[in-house]
């Protein structure tokens, strides 16, 4: 799917599947949706909140939606500067009303491929955003370019699973067709220049069954352990970390 689809998406059709309260509806409608929000915030605190060396000043989110992780960013690194990146209007209005007026906080609308960035960062987030760019190469070659010297990054995406979703006949619709295997990514991530790739479990789930107790259980078994065969069996989504030499 074509960038210029996913900013339609985001600003024409998401309000209303969505409603006012996006984070509400994506995050804590149901207990599966709220096992989901925990074992990512872990992910989250684990991988960036609790590193005691990562202090950076100037920060690079893609794809905030709500604001649903920039609000522990922001308690995390007070004193930075955040760069909040969102091909869709729509989003980037969701995070300003959650966060508020913030002398911090600037607000960017632009598809990040096309994007002109007027300085570096040393940190770059984002969640489940790289599943929806067309380019992924482009995509890695951009963040390169724009953190500096030894800036890390911390991505989320989604695991594919095409092939389990056929065999439940759960069809996928154009927007999900993006999804990178950890190996595809932690290879396009070092082609273009990151070195110290590894990839982490984010939210698990366990395959056909529709348990918020199951997902938590299997996510206390394998979710501290880097991804291996288990994990990617189990994984919905996954983490990536990495450094720009």
């Amino acid at each position: 799917m074509a960038n210029t689809e996913v900013k339609n998406f985001y600003n024409e059709t998401m309000p209303g599947k969505f409603g006012e309260d996006y984070e509400y509806t994506r995050w804590f409608k149901d207990e599966i949706q709220r096992v989901g929000y925990a074992q990512t915030k872990d992910a989250i605190t684990v991988h960036v909140l609790d590193d005691a060396i990562l202090d950076p000043s100037f920060i690079l989110e893609l794809g905030p939606g709500a604001a649903t992780w920039t609000k522990h960013l922001l308690a995390r690194f007070p004193d930075a500067s955040f760069d909040l990146l969102d091909i869709s209007r729509e989003m980037l209005a969701r995070s300003h009303k959650a966060i508020g007026e913030n002398a911090h906080v600037n607000y960017v609308e632009s598809d990040i491929l096309e994007w002109d960035p007027k300085g570096s960062y040393e940190f770059f987030f984002s969640s489940r955003v790289i599943e929806y760019i067309d380019d992924k190469k482009k995509f890695c070659e951009k963040i390169f370019s724009v953190l500096e010297s030894n800036g890390r990054g911390f991505l989320i995406t989604k695991m594919p699973h095409y092939e389990r979703e056929r065999l439940l006949r759960h069809a996928k619709s154009d927007l999900h067709q993006g999804q990178m295997a950890p190996a595809v990514l932690r290879e396009t991530l070092m082609s273009v220049g990151f070195i110290d790739v590894d990839c982490y479990p984010v939210t698990m789930v366990f395959p056909f069954l529709h348990s918020a107790f199951a997902n938590k259980w299997i996510g206390r078994l394998f979710g501290s352990r880097t991804l291996g065969f288990f994990g990617m069996l189990f994984a919905e989504s996954y983490c990536v970390v990495f450094r720009k030499p």
